[in-house]
């Protein structure tokens, strides 16, 4: 089974084809080749170090809200 997180994009460094991003308060840099849309702001999906898909700010808070329920569910 594969998992995706959602994360914001901080910023973008085109010389690497790689951005930062925020995944839950932590910091995490990631390429961003298979998203060359991707700008600053825009919310993605990442997997294994990759953004896999660019997605709207709605879906990436109901799967951040999952997320944390989960989480929660866990301690």
């Amino acid at each position: 089974m594969c998992l995706a997180v959602p994360a914001k994009v901080v910023s973008i460094d085109n010389k690497f084809i790689t951005a930062e991003v925020d995944i839950m308060g932590n910091s995490k840099r990631v390429g961003i080749v298979l998203t060359p849309e991707v700008e600053v702001g825009s919310w993605v999906m990442v997997h294994a170090g990759q953004a896999i898909s660019v997605i709207e700010e709605e879906a990436a808070r109901l799967s951040l809200s999952a997320w944390e329920e989960l989480l929660r569910g866990e301690q």
